[in-house]
C-alpha cells in the first residue's frame, strides 16, 4: 500500500490522507467538504475545491471564476459577462455565464464532446493546470 501512495500526485495524497483522518475520527466532513487544496496561487480566494454547478455560491465559485477567466477566457474572444476583458464576473454566483464559459473550457481544454458546465475534480485540475502554466489551452 505504501508504494501505491507514492505514484499518486501529492494532491491525492493529500486528499487521501484528509479523508482519512476524517474517517478515523468518526466526522463527516469527508462527505459534505471534500479535501482538496487548489494548487493555483494566481487567483487566491480559496484553497476549496468542492463540485460547482449552476446555482452554487460563494468563495468557491468566485475562486473557479478567476481560473476559468486566467485559463481560457483571457485568451479567446468570449462574451461571457462583464468580467475582465469580457470574461466572467467574478461575483461568486455560479450563473448561466459562468457554465457556458465552463462548457466552453471542457470542450476546448479538455476535450469533451459532452460538456456537463460542473466544475468537479477534473475540472479543478485542468484549471489548476492551466493557471499555473501560464498558458492558455
Amino acid at each position: 500500500m505504501a508504494n501505491l501512495s507514492l505514484a499518486l500526485p501529492m494532491r491525492r495524497r493529500f486528499v487521501a490522507v484528509a479523508v482519512g483522518v476524517l474517517a478515523i475520527g468518526g466526522g463527516t466532513l469527508a462527505a459534505t467538504a471534500p479535501a482538496q487544496a487548489a494548487t493555483s496561487n494566481i487567483c487566491g480566494y480559496t484553497n476549496a475545491q468542492p463540485q460547482l454547478y449552476v446555482g452554487s455560491q460563494g468563495v468557491a465559485v468566485e475562486q473557479a471564476q478567476c481560473e476559468i477567466d486566467v485559463a481560457y477566457a483571457f485568451g479567446h474572444s468570449t462574451d461571457y459577462g462583464s468580467g475582465p476583458y469580457n470574461g466572467v464576473l467574478i461575483d461568486g454566483d455560479f450563473g448561466r455565464n459562468t457554465e457556458a464559459a465552463v462548457k466552453n473550457f471542457q470542450i476546448h481544454c479538455m476535450g469533451a464532446t459532452n460538456p456537463d458546465g460542473i466544475i468537479g475534480p477534473n475540472t479543478w485540475e485542468r484549471l489548476d493546470e492551466g493557471v499555473d502554466s501560464g498558458h492558455f489551452c
